[in-house]
């Protein structure tokens, strides 16, 4: 199985068990650590070419909603995180917003108040439901939207209702204390996300030690799929509505963005009129395919694509 789809299934599956290019392939001599090549290289998803981080932000400065479709596990990738939140907010200042996939809909209140600094972290901590790799994984992403007075969207939905949702096949699964975090507007996604949904399940089952997905599952699994990326798009979309100038900077995995469907098809939906990036995570490994195959396996993935070799590093 090629690795860079492996690691989306093992995103894809943590995700929902534990939270509900040419000159890069040569060999060269050791270099002093000051002088090694970057953790994530950056590619324009249309010329296949590399491009510098500072390229690559003036390739998004016309954009109004940039996703970053990430690995939940790399190190890396969420260095790079933080590099293009800061070179954003360079660019556009006070009108930037963080959107996150990591908080849920209940929790933006608690949310808000620690970005006023009227929470402490110990209590932000204790009641927003951070993921397990909070503190080195989103924190520096939080913890700088704070510094800069940057609000922070969390517009997930809460897990329970997404399990809740699966286990049942229908919205008469969530308990009625919940139905305000619901999306106004829930239906499937599109037959590529939907076959891209059911391949993932069905290569998980092949996976030593994965979850095992029955058929019967496929379809009330892809819904609850589908409920979060309403959830997530709309919280964007509404924010856009009361706030017409924002730029806002989704952080998401891979699976909700990559390609543009997902939560991008679901965002594209309600807003069309919106200029929507997507930036792309992939995983590739020198000694099996070069950069330059990896990044042409991958250019339908988003605008640009953040190439990683040092996985979990």
């Amino acid at each position: 199985m090629n690795i860079s789809r492996t690691l989306r299934l093992l995103s894809l599956l943590t995700a929902m068990t534990v939270f509900s290019a040419a000159g890069m392939a040569g060999a060269a001599a050791p270099a002093p650590a000051a002088e090694k090549a970057p953790a994530v290289v950056w590619i324009d998803g249309a010329t296949q070419k590399s491009v510098s981080t500072a390229e690559m932000l003036d390739g998004l400065k016309d954009y109004q909603v940039i996703f970053f479709g990430e690995f939940h596990d790399s190190q890396p990738i969420h260095a790079a995180e933080l590099d293009v939140l800061k070179g954003l907010y360079d660019l556009h200042g006070e009108k930037l917003v963080l959107s996150m996939e990591m908080f849920e809909r209940d929790v933006q209140p608690v949310m808000d108040d620690y970005l006023a600094g009227t929470l402490s972290e110990e209590l932000f901590l204790s009641q927003s439901r951070p993921w397990p790799q909070y503190r080195t994984a989103y924190k520096p992403l939080v913890d700088f939207a704070k510094s800069q007075g940057l609000p922070v969207l969390t517009g997930n939905i809460p897990r329970r209702m997404a399990a809740a949702y699966a286990k049942a096949g229908s919205l008469n699964g969530i308990a009625e204390a919940d139905w305000s975090y619901l999306p106004k507007v829930h239906k499937a996604g599109s037959e590529a996300y939907r076959a891209k949904f059911a391949a993932t399940m069905a290569a998980m089952n092949d996976m030593p030690g994965g979850m095992k997905v029955s058929e019967a599952m496929v379809q009330p699994m892809f819904m609850a799929q589908c409920l979060k990326d309403d959830a997530m798009a709309e919280s964007i979309a509404d924010y856009l509505d009361t706030h017409g100038d924002a730029v806002v900077y989704h952080v998401v995995g891979n699976f909700h963005s990559e390609g543009h469907l997902g939560a991008v098809e679901k965002l594209h939906g309600l807003r069309p009129d919106l200029k929507i990036a997507v930036i792309n995570a992939v995983h590739y490994d020198p000694a099996a395919e070069s950069a330059a195959d990896a990044a042409s396996a991958h250019a339908d993935g988003g605008e640009y694509l953040a190439l990683e070799t040092a996985h979990g590093a």
